[in-house]
Parts: C-alpha cells; structure tokens; sequence
C-alpha cells in the first residue's frame, strides 16, 4: 500500500483506530466470518481504514455496515469503487461488479494481497486501454 500511494500524493493511509477494528471484529465473530478472512482484513484496517485507489480498488470504513449486507448470502462486500465491486464470497476474495461475484474465475484470489495486486493489475490495463483509445 505504502508503495502505491508514493506514487500519487493524494491517497492517504489512515490506520482505524483500536475500538473501530474490535467493532469490525466483534460483528464478523458474530456472524462466524472465517477466522483467516477476519485476519486479513484487520491487517488491512491496521494499515488503511476507507482506503481507496483510482478507479479499481475501494474498501469499506472498517465499521461500516455494508461490509455485512449480503451476509445471508455467506458474502462480504468489502468495497466499492466506481462500478467495481470487492467481495469475499465462496472462500475467495473477488472482484467483480454489482451484479456478479467475479468478472471471471481470473479475477477469485485466496488472499486479500492477491486480490490487492490483482486490482493493481486491473487498474493499468484499464489506463492502457485508455491511452490506447485516445492516442
């Protein structure tokens, strides 16, 4: 994360705070999240609460709710950037759009760090094929 940001001076790693991952915690115990998923992502709050990058990768605050909608569907969405969707569903980390668990099987990671660099991934093909059409 620290790497990305370097590059761009306008994206900020803001750390939650203590009580805001026990929050985030104590609702996925809860809900009996995977235990190795809820590690996952309170290593990510630990670094970036609400952390967001260009048009591909977006997470939810920590404490936010929506992170538990689709809860009853055994899914966790995790964030939302522009019409892309960050979830964990079928014990993978997807990333997607509204309507579909996953762009393809491509796009299923088992770590959230996978996922991460998967979105990376995704965001320069995406400015490549930009700069392709407008050059």
């Amino acid at each position: 994360m620290t790497s990305l940001i370097a590059k761009r001076d306008y994206f900020q790693l803001k750390p939650a705070t203590h009580d805001q991952i026990e929050i985030f915690k104590n609702r996925a115990f809860e809900r009996k999240v995977d235990s190795t998923v809820i590690e996952q992502l309170v290593d990510l709050y630990k670094v970036a609460d609400f952390f967001y990058y260009e048009i591909v990768l977006g997470f939810h605050s920590c404490t936010d709710l929506d992170i538990f909608e689709w809860w009853d569907d055994k899914e966790l969405w995790i964030g939302q950037r522009d019409f892309y969707t960050i979830r964990w569903a079928n014990n993978k980390f997807c990333l997607g759009e509204p309507s579909t668990i996953s762009f393809s099987e491509e796009y299923e990671f088992d770590t959230l760090i996978q996922l991460i660099e998967g979105c990376i991934e995704k965001e320069i093909k995406v400015a490549e094929d930009y700069n392709k059409l407008n050059n």
